[in-house]
């Protein structure tokens, strides 16, 4: 016989039938007399105050450490104090079945007669055996627990994230049941990763993220999504932009914008704004555009930016697109400048729709301004300015 086998048999022999020794059978008693230590149970001296403790620590918590409290007390009660748990809640007293689990009365068809749930025809009414039995079956302790928070309702009944906009209140939770969705007014200069970056750090949420990129020049509606709203980016990616910016005929750039110096030139006074006008006009429904050197297409698992910043030449395929509107006229100003104002789909590069522009007069363009307007029904005079967002955050939370 093994050695581990053999101390193990001699181990349970001596729990079993005693120890050869007396010595051994009193520390055996003495071990039977331990008892287990229960959780002290501490005091406050009003209901009050416990249930702010509660709430600020709750509220001042990172995300995975959210409700750990209630977590904590919940299985405390259920181990120690198995009478008065939160389950006995959800049953009348003398009730036989309160521990079968889910899967013993799915197997054996258990009665859920007795079962009470606190819905709002009140505490007191069973529901009918035979139309509510399966409902009640698939109905867990956790879901009553959640509604026992001390918070307020983030998310409307459907299920929709909490919308902030520059007129709204700042959301009690930003990592809420569905999350939040919150406009921003991207200044120039910062990249839409900068701005969840700091949207991140400021909330204390892991999961923030961007519902369409925005060029560090270009300025405007940005969509942030934070917690679980990250799920329903696609949706809002889908939606009808429009952009107003300004256009520079004659001159073009390696990157389509002015962050990068002009490399050609081109004439542009034998424009007239009746053919500006007119090649517009023929841009507008389902076009093929050609992306940009410089974006964040991704080929061969590397954005499209980093090759051009090293100086390689892709050819990439062109995409499909649709122009619903396109208003352009000159600026004032400066003749050679170009004002104008776009509402198109998903995936429309504005530079892009410079270049061809310009090429179509005959000459060349480029972007030297950009402002996002809108998506969808959402405006950018309804979005925040960053600045403004991190004032009303701190004055709110901190």
């Amino acid at each position: 016989m093994e050695k581990k086998k053999r101390k193990y048999y001699n181990k349970r022999r001596k729990r079993m039938y005693g120890g050869d020794s007396e010595e051994e059978e009193e520390k055996r008693r003495e071990g039977e007399r331990l008892v287990e230590l229960k959780p002290e149970v501490v005091e406050f001296n009003t209901l009050h105050k416990r249930e702010e403790e509660l709430y600020f620590y709750d509220a001042f918590a990172y995300p995975w450490e959210k409700d750990k409290h209630y977590k904590m007390v919940y299985q405390l009660e259920k181990k120690f104090y198995p009478d008065q748990c939160l389950d006995k809640a959800f049953l009348e007293p003398g009730a036989a079945n309160c521990n079968l689990s889910r899967k013993k009365k799915e197997r054996g068809g258990g009665d859920d007669k007795g079962m009470v749930f606190f819905e709002g025809k009140g505490e007191g009414e069973s529901r009918e055996p035979a139309a509510a039995a399966k409902d009640v079956a698939e109905k867990k302790v956790e879901e009553f627990f959640k509604c026992l928070k001390k918070v307020p309702k983030a998310v409307s009944d459907e299920g929709e994230p909490y919308l902030l906009t520059r007129s709204s209140e700042l959301p009690p939770r930003w990592d809420g049941p569905f999350g939040t969705v919150v406009l921003v007014n991207k200044p120039k200069g910062w990249t839409s990763f900068t701005v969840c970056g700091k949207l991140r750090r400021l909330v204390k949420v892991k999961k923030v993220g961007h519902a369409g990129t925005l060029d560090p020049m270009a300025t405007g509606l940005l969509i942030v999504c934070v917690g679980k709203a990250t799920k329903v980016v696609d949706s809002y990616q889908g939606m009808t932009k429009g952009y107003s910016g300004v256009f520079r005929l004659g001159e073009a750039t390696s990157t389509w914008d002015a962050d990068s110096p002009v490399i050609q030139r081109e004439p542009w006074e034998h424009i007239k704004d009746e053919d500006i006008k007119k090649t517009a006009a023929s841009f507008c429904g389902e076009i093929w555009q050609v992306p940009p050197m410089f974006s964040a297409i991704k080929v061969g698992g590397e954005k499209m930016y980093e090759k051009a910043r090293r100086g390689e030449s892709i050819e990439l395929s062109p995409r499909r697109i649709s122009i619903y509107q396109f208003d352009i006229e000159r600026s004032l100003d400066d003749r050679q400048n170009l004002i104008f104002r776009v509402t198109c789909s998903k995936g429309t590069y504005i530079r892009s729709l410079c270049a061809d522009l310009g090429k179509a007069l005959g000459s060349c363009a480029h972007l030297t301004a950009l402002r996002r307007d809108s998506i969808g029904e959402y405006s950018a005079d309804n979005a925040w300015d960053f600045k403004e967002l991190e004032d009303a955050i701190t004055k709110t939370y901190f």
